[in-house]
């Protein structure tokens, strides 16, 4: 299997010539020396950050020691900037135009998420509450902490020696080979398991396990079957160089991640675009939200695809507004593009003052919100439904006689030999026609609350295996253990065989196969529904 046929070939680029361009480039850039009017560092391109940090650690931090500094009201009382500060905190920085303090190391290695002891006040916000000279300490928290952290990181940027460039370069161009063939055959193997949705980990991943997880497995597997890796992966490579790692697979995780969304982007072409979101608990009780755009391309084909998903702590309309709005300028889109809305039916969705739909509307007049047909139609059945004593006491009883059923693996054998033996019965009577794809086993799949769909197949099932289910209640009864068992087999043996719940079975199947054939045709891609003019 030759799985580098993915990569796209481009031209080698030669490290002086490079090197080169980023130097033409950084002397263009000024550093700003007033902290308020530096750019954010993180608008840099990516292969120009570390030089413009050079420039502005070797420049050091702003203090115009001698400037007047203007005083402020606290509370009744003059407060201003004290210059001894420079002395005690070698990082401070002060704005001369705004008047506020910043820290130099936090605004050069600031992360996307920086909040421990006022990161984010310290490196772009700017601090000014004179009167709490304890902030600064607090700022620089713990030995682990955020500006600990930038400031170590301050000191081995402009330790060149020690950097990764130059480590890179002592090694042999055999060394370079042999890492880029180990890299790429992991990139191989987690682009497979990303495209099948496969686990990663194994449960026991050491050299005397029999099953070292996904990963490994395959990586394995893949090495044995091609000559060109195998004397470079796994036991052959270097221990502290086998790109197998938990957290190497996790970058190469996220590098797949923003090259797949940054080719989404890219096919919108920044066109107009309608949004899909939905929130919903995770297996850790997380409210997650997901996000799709969907799209006309450049085939003129409707595209849907996810972009992300986005923990939210609130599900109020203001705060899932703001994370969808997070979300859209991170891959440089607005809402002002948006053109349809789809949610379910929640308030704080469909909400017509306070909603989300409303909230985006009110930024985008264009983008028009419809709520799904298929869904309105399910929640309009399971209104009606719940509103009908005798349905709900039929749905119960369905609950009931699956959990007999269902609760012992002797009843599902003898529910699934019951039928067989009637199966075969209307076979030999010629009640049943014989052919590929027929008279296939059914099963009693549970019924889903708010898929009253599910509700339509779940009746069904009970009339044509009805004969069965009796057979196994009826023995169930016989061979119980307990009286509590038998009563309730009984009991629901009893009421299964009465003509109320076989005329509301068959009326039921009725009334849902045609809302089911309406649900069925609203979620197909082509809608083009002949209505009924009156």
């Amino acid at each position: 299997m030759n799985l580098l046929k993915f990569y796209n070939k481009v031209p080698k680029i030669s490290s002086a010539s490079q090197n080169q361009s980023n130097r033409e480039v950084i002397d263009t850039i000024i550093p700003q020396s007033d902290p308020a009017e530096r750019t954010p560092i993180l608008e840099y391109h990516p292969n120009h950050r570390d030089e413009i940090r050079r420039a502005y650690i070797q420049g050091g931090p702003c203090q115009p020691r001698y400037h007047d500094f203007p005083q402020s009201d606290f509370s009744g009382f003059k407060r201003c900037f004290n210059p001894i500060w420079f002395d005690e905190f070698n990082w401070l920085e002060y704005s001369v135009s705004t008047d506020v303090a910043y820290c130099l190391p936090c605004y050069l290695f600031k992360g996307e998420s920086i909040h421990q002891g006022g990161g984010d006040v310290f490196s772009s916000k700017g601090f000014r509450n004179w009167n709490r000279k304890e902030c600064f300490k607090k700022h620089v928290g713990l030995p682990n902490s955020i500006h600990n952290k930038a400031d170590r990181n301050c000191d081995d940027l402009m330790r060149q020696k020690q950097s990764i460039d130059a480590a890179f370069e002592k090694h042999s161009d055999q060394t370079k080979r042999e890492y880029w063939v180990r890299l790429n055959a992991s990139v191989d193997v987690v682009r497979i398991l990303l495209n099948q949705g496969f686990a990663f980990r194994g449960h026991d991943e050491s050299e005397t396990s029999l099953n070292k997880g996904n990963f490994i497995e395959i990586l394995s597997w893949y090495a044995d079957k091609c000559d060109k890796i195998k004397p470079f992966v796994l036991k052959r490579a270097p221990k502290n160089n086998k790109m197998t790692s938990s957290d190497i697979q996790k970058e190469i995780v996220t590098a797949c991640k923003i090259e797949t969304i940054k080719a989404i982007i890219e096919d919108l072409n920044g066109d107009y675009f309608a949004l899909l979101v939905d929130e919903s608990l995770d297996v850790s009780r997380k409210e997650q939200m997901a996000i799709v755009l969907r799209y006309i391309d450049k085939k003129e084909s409707v595209m849907e695809r996810f972009i992300g998903i986005v923990h939210v702590r609130d599900t109020s309309a203001l705060s899932l507004k703001k994370a969808i709005v997070d979300v859209l300028v991170h891959h440089s889109l607005s809402l002002s593009s948006i053109r349809g809305q789809c949610y379910d039916g929640a308030s704080n969705m469909q909400g017509d003052i306070k909603g989300l739909k409303k909230l985006i509307k009110q930024e985008s007049r264009s983008a028009h919100s419809i709520h799904c047909f298929a869904h309105q139609l399910q929640l309009t059945l399971v209104a009606i439904s719940k509103k009908c004593v005798q349905v709900g006491e039929l749905v119960l009883l369905v609950s009931n006689i699956l959990n007999v059923l269902g609760a012992s693996f002797k009843r599902v054998d003898e529910f699934r030999d019951s039928q067989n033996e009637k199966l075969q019965e209307a076979l030999d009577m010629g009640e049943l026609k014989t052919g590929r794809g027929l008279n296939q086993e059914l099963g009693l799949v549970r019924a889903g609350d708010t898929r009253w769909g599910s509700h339509f197949k779940l009746f069904g099932n009970i009339i044509r295996m009805f004969g069965s289910i009796v057979d196994v209640l009826d023995t169930f009864v016989e061979d119980s253990s307990t009286l509590d068992d038998r009563a309730k087999a009984s009991g629901y043996l009893e009421a299964c065989q009465t003509y109320k719940v076989a005329f509301l079975l068959h009326l039921m199947t009725d009334i849902l196969g045609i809302t089911n054939e309406l649900n069925v045709s609203l979620q197909k891609k082509s809608k083009i529904l002949q209505m009924p003019c009156y």
